[in-house]
């Protein structure tokens, strides 16, 4: 019998189907159960729930204290080693938003973040995903198969809200409620490195009515920042930025990799910035799903402060640059980017950042629309 082009269809996702549940099963298992069996406090998490508690029983000018958290991080995991990759060096706001899970054990509040998380990724595929039917179902099976995401997700990362709250953000943007897409975009306060470019993006297309509510929480919440954290605990927070800078894993996945630690590192981010914002300007006419995708991928290409969880956004860039119809040549170099992620401590990060300036290529040379030829006169 004879198979019609439905049938092979159908069949080639089955098979896809099985292949990533496969890969979900046997990367899962070893990424992330496994880890968090042995040790289900150590995770990036804790960093951040021990400046909250200090923040509560100390005082919130206090959540930077390296002392105070070498004391917490002794009572929690006393068989562990403190050193510089258990600073908390994330902004005030997140510790903010954490405050609430010290109420609850810190065992307990890794369970609730990993099913925040997981609910983010679920509400993003559903926001943004394209495709329906089982076509849609894939993209969520892929997108939770995808070792960043994994990875991501056995450090009990933010990055699967911060995929939720660009999602957000582009839907609230396409259906005509800008200032409230700006509102929720306010929340990428959480892990700002992930859509620093955004910004410039939207302005450099004229999209101000996003970006300005969004500046508004930004600047507010820097002054809050400001005034909370006091001289000694800006004095604190200064110092442990300093030294996360000097520290090579930190840019391990950032254009610092080809360009070393020099000069060059921060001319390579300000050239994409700028290719950025003049590829805003070309495609200022475009939907606010291209200028999204454009500004996430710029945003990781401008990193200066990059690990291989942060990759986990790209998920949500990749299904609105789907959603944006390009060719097909073009939707097949994201396989790139997807296997130089899915490798990228194997095979170094060059093929991954190749895949992305690739991809930023794309993104950045506006769109050609061939004029549909005029009916023939009758």
């Amino acid at each position: 019998m004879r198979l019609d082009s439905r049938a092979w269809r159908n069949l080639g996702a089955a098979g896809a189907a099985w292949f990533l549940l496969i890969a979900l099963a046997l990367t899962g298992w070893f990424v992330v159960v496994v880890p968090l069996r042995a040790d289900i406090l150590d995770n990036d998490l804790m960093h951040i729930y021990i400046s909250a508690t200090i923040g509560r029983q100390h005082g919130w000018n206090h959540i930077y204290s390296l002392a105070l958290e070498q004391d917490l991080f002794s009572k929690l995991r006393p068989h562990a080693l403190f050193n510089d990759g258990a600073w908390n060096d994330a902004a005030p706001p997140y510790a903010w938003i954490i405050a609430p899970l010290t109420l609850f054990s810190p065992a307990t509040a890794v369970a609730i973040w990993l099913a925040i998380s997981l609910l983010a990724l679920a509400a993003c595929w559903w926001i943004a995903a394209p495709g329906d039917g089982t076509s849609r179902a894939l993209w969520l099976l892929g997108a939770l198969a995808w070792y960043p995401v994994l990875y991501g997700l056995s450090l009990v990362q933010p990055d699967l809200v911060m995929a939720l709250v660009i999602a957000a953000a582009w839907r609230l943007s396409d259906s005509g409620r800008p200032y409230l897409a700006g509102v929720v975009l306010g929340l990428s306060v959480i892990k700002p490195q992930l859509v620093l470019v955004l910004p410039l993006v939207l302005l450099s297309a004229g999209r101000w009515r996003i970006v300005l509510p969004w500046a508004a929480i930004g600047a507010t919440l820097v002054v809050l920042s400001v005034a909370v954290l006091g001289t000694d605990g800006l004095n604190d927070y200064r110092i442990t930025l300093a030294h996360q800078s000097q520290m090579a894993n930190n840019r391990y996945f950032t254009l610092a990799y080809l360009l070393g630690s020099g000069a060059l590192s921060y001319l390579g981010p300000a050239i994409v910035v700028i290719v950025a914002g003049v590829g805003a300007y070309l495609n200022r006419h475009a939907g606010y799903t291209r200028l999204f995708t454009l500004g996430v991928v710029a945003s990781m290409l401008a990193a200066a402060y990059w690990h291989l969880q942060d990759f986990t956004v790209l998920v949500v860039a990749a299904w609105l640059f789907w959603r944006d119809h390009p060719p097909a040549w073009q939707r097949a170099w994201l396989l790139v980017v997807v296997v130089g992620g899915e490798f990228a401590w194997g095979i170094t990060p060059l093929p991954v950042l190749i895949g992305v300036a690739g991809w930023l290529a794309f993104l950045v040379a506006p769109r050609i629309t061939v004029p549909k030829p005029a009916p023939a006169p009758v």
